[in-house]
């Protein structure tokens, strides 16, 4: 497999209609992850970390919380795949999805060995569903997150994401829309009947090695110990 990555996607936002682009890279380095293949989901017209600053990452980010506090430095990993996507490094192949919008499809043989990460950067909620339905069932293994579980429009989510929360009280808000839950807390706070926490923090696991943060299993929900600059605020 000589390509570095694709261009999955170019087009309107899930979350609120403008242009984005997304794009899967095939190889990582992340220590916390593994050498998953991770989905990085941007604004395709204005680099990652401008877009952040100047407040238009809403069609990738929507109304998450702590988007400010977010630990992906935006002018690292997603600005250097923004950047190669530019000069266009990445093979463009959004039209082929576009095209088969098939569970399963051999021109996506690609993805069948591949344990793929979901928002490397961005929430999946922006992609349509007809990619996400693609890509998950296609892939070997995948997992992934959203911070917009509360919308009723992508309820359906449920079905693949985990809802990314912040406190008790959205855990279980977000359980009673049919949503796992990956809960970040502080490192007072107890963990709940329902939950355990993450084999990263208590064994050292790798995400690829673990691969429990994909919505669609049958498992307990997830926490694990903030490190960001809103562990404080956390309840």
């Amino acid at each position: 497999m000589k390509e570095k990555g694709y261009v999955v996607y170019e087009g309107p936002s899930a979350i609120n209609g403008k242009p984005i682009v997304a794009i899967l890279t095939l190889k990582s380095n992340n220590v916390k992850t593994g050498n998953m293949a991770q989905l990085w989901i941007m604004a395709r017209d204005t680099a990652p970390h401008i877009a952040k600053k100047e407040g238009k990452d809403d069609a990738v980010c929507g109304d998450c919380p702590i988007k400010k506090e977010c630990y992906v430095l935006t002018f690292q990993g997603p600005l250097s795949v923004w950047n190669a996507y530019q000069r266009g490094t990445y093979l463009n192949i959004s039209n082929e999805f576009a095209k088969s919008k098939k569970f399963i499809d051999t021109s996506l043989m690609f993805l069948f060995n591949l344990s793929i990460r979901f928002g490397a950067y961005g929430d999946p909620a922006a992609l349509p569903l007809w990619l996400i339905e693609s890509i998950a069932s296609n892939c070997k293994d995948f997992t992934g997150y959203t911070h917009q579980w509360n919308k009723p429009k992508f309820n359906f989510l449920n079905n693949y994401f985990m809802a990314s929360v912040e406190s008790v009280g959205q855990h279980i808000a977000a359980q009673s829309f049919g949503f796992r839950t990956f809960r970040i807390k502080s490192q007072s706070m107890p963990i709940g009947d329902s939950e355990f926490e993450c084999p990263a923090d208590t064994r050292g696991l790798q995400c690829i090695d673990c691969m429990l943060c994909n919505g669609s299993k049958q498992a307990n929900n997830v926490v694990i110990n903030a490190h960001g600059a809103h562990a404080g605020s956390l309840k």
